[in-house]
């Protein structure tokens, strides 16, 4: 899937009130995201490079894929335990987490067959940090991965008004 289509799909998904704008310093939303983006970049630089992220990914993968069958399902991507599911829940969020899930799911599925393999997954992260990357120079900085990167778009649509 090309950085344009990821784009377009993003600019669509994204409603014009200011979904786009950073998630507040002190939410639990940008809280979630920073563990997140600490605990891929492992040798602590303050950047992620696309190695920690891939690395990461695998990792992900597996803790996503809850039956181990080698694919994740929509159910499989929407009940992660570590994807802000419960943090949707708890502010009565769940049809806006349940879409964002969907359309970041739909846009991993790259063979439409409702089943999301890991080399369908590794190419979704190698083209969302594509697109998160604006200063091209081949790592994300903290704030290139919270602005830019596919999931953290996505559940900015579901915690900021």
């Amino acid at each position: 899937m090309s950085v344009r289509l990821i784009t377009t799909v993003l600019t669509l998904i994204l409603p014009a009130s200011g979904a786009v704008a950073q998630m507040e310093t002190h939410s639990a939303g940008r809280a979630l995201a920073e563990q997140f983006a600490s605990g891929i970049d492992v040798n602590s630089d303050g950047t992620i490079t696309f190695e920690e992220l891939n690395n990461a990914t695998d990792e992900a993968f597996a803790s996503v894929d809850t039956d181990g069958d080698g694919s994740a399902t929509f159910a499989e991507m929407r009940d992660w335990k570590y994807g802000f599911g419960e943090l949707a829940t708890f502010q009565g969020r769940d049809a806006r987490f349940t879409t964002s899930i969907a359309i970041v799911f739909d846009i991993f599925d790259r063979d439409n067959d409702g089943l999301v393999t890991l080399e369908e997954h590794q190419t979704g992260i190698v083209n969302s940090s594509q697109y998160a990357d604006t200063d091209e120079d081949g790592v994300l900085t903290f704030e290139e991965y919270y602005e830019g990167f596919i999931y953290n778009i996505a559940m900015r649509n579901v915690f900021v008004e």
